[in-house]
């Protein structure tokens, strides 16, 4: 921990702390929803896990990295409707969080700490609603390597598929701190959140032993290497990271089929299946599902955000509708969005259904793209129409 600068690491133990706030709370109301789960609640809790265990990765944070690897296992699982939200589900996830957020606060001081116990509990718990195929996958490991063969991180099958469910494309993508971050003016913590407002962080780490040593010719670079699984297709890959191509490695993942454990019954449940919310709100949008078409309205005087506006154009697609966006003139609009609007477009002509703007891009939204060089020439090289962004 030397070698780590204080400040990222109170920012990280500050972050942290934030998303686990308001965590028993959010708890209860699972609960209390059982089996009728309310996804964006489990979304919610699933994002405050995932988001710290990026940072614990980063900052060689191990216990407190593997405990946020156990609750997000056992929260995809609620979230994919496999495990219902119980008591005794509920107790357990109550437990961890706790002690989740004295490792947070306890800071470099968390490794000491003995969780052995509780880690076998949330695995016990977990194990308990897999088949056998996928406890199979559970203890499979798979190597990670760049194009030159070296073995950069090694991943349980079970969470490459979690990670990669919903269409998702797998990428590797090397990082050096020195030039690609600190030189920018970030920190990695930075370059994290910016990440999973797009996409899913598997995992991530820092390579200290590339710096070398004094007796070696100068390194100057020190690699920060991040699993990252997104939507976004390769060739538009770039744009999102502001990194040489070169840099960004898509993984080809040869894993077998494997039947998914069927959802559990519940006595509660009726024998139908609920037809889709008319109207469902994410964060500053509001997703209008009718029988033929979506519609995702940004409401008035809201700002863009790429992470819930994802979150509601895949519920779209599993919808299987088209959708018209509706900005309503926002005053500003960040890369991030774009790179979400982006991505869309691609995924639903991919699938044989069309996105359209109620109206042309805002300024906000054309401004932005011109400061980021999204040209109508690189739209069209890119597959996508070139006046997408309204861009001259």
């Amino acid at each position: 921990m030397d070698q780590l600068d204080d400040e990222i690491l109170s920012m990280f133990i500050e972050d942290s702390s934030e998303h686990l706030a308001n965590i028993e709370t959010a708890l209860m109301d699972m609960e209390r929803h059982g089996a009728d789960i309310d996804e964006e609640l489990v979304n919610t809790v699933f994002r405050a896990a995932h988001s710290i265990k990026g940072g614990a990765g980063f900052l060689n944070l191990n216990n407190i990295r593997d405990l946020s690897h156990k609750l997000e296992s056992l929260l995809h699982l609620i979230r994919s409707r496999e495990v219902v939200p119980d008591t005794r589900v509920i107790n357990q996830l109550l437990t961890g969080f706790d002690r989740l957020l004295s490792l947070v606060v306890a800071g470099p001081a968390s490794d000491g700490q003995d969780i052995s116990q509780l880690l076998d509990s949330l695995s016990g718990l977990t194990t308990e609603h897999l088949t056998t195929e996928q406890r199979a996958q559970a203890t499979a490991q798979t190597p990670i390597r760049l194009p030159g063969g070296e073995v950069i991180f090694e991943e349980d099958e079970l969470t490459l598929r979690q990670g990669t469910s919903g269409g998702k494309n797998l990428y590797l993508v090397e990082y050096d701190l020195i030039h690609d971050v600190q030189a920018r003016g970030k920190t990695p913590l930075d370059v994290i959140n910016t990440m999973e407002s797009s996409g899913l962080i598997i995992d991530c780490r820092m390579e200290l032993a590339a710096v070398g040593d004094l007796d070696a010719p100068p390194v100057n670079r020190i690699p920060f290497y991040v699993l990252y699984a997104s939507i976004v297709e390769p060739d538009i890959i770039g744009y999102l990271f502001a990194l040489d191509v070169s840099r960004i490695h898509p993984v080809a993942l040869d894993l077998p089929d494997v039947q998914a454990a069927p959802p559990p019954a519940s006595p509660q449940a009726s024998p139908t299946p609920e037809p889709a919310a008319a109207s469902v709100a994410f964060g500053p949008w509001q997703l209008s599902l009718g029988a033929q078409q979506a519609v995702l309205a940004l409401r008035p005087g809201e700002t863009p955000d790429a992470a819930t506006a994802r979150e509601a154009l895949l519920q779209a697609l599993s919808q299987g509708l088209p959708a018209t966006l509706d900005w309503n003139a926002p005053q500003s609009c960040d890369l991030a969005m774009l790179q979400v609007l982006l991505a869309a477009a691609r995924t639903f002509a991919g699938q044989g259904l069309s996105l359209v703007q109620s109206t042309a891009p805002p300024d906000a939204v054309a401004a932005t793209a011109r400061r980021a060089g999204i040209t109508p020439e690189a739209l069209a090289d890119a597959g996508l129409p070139g006046d997408l962004l309204a861009v001259g």
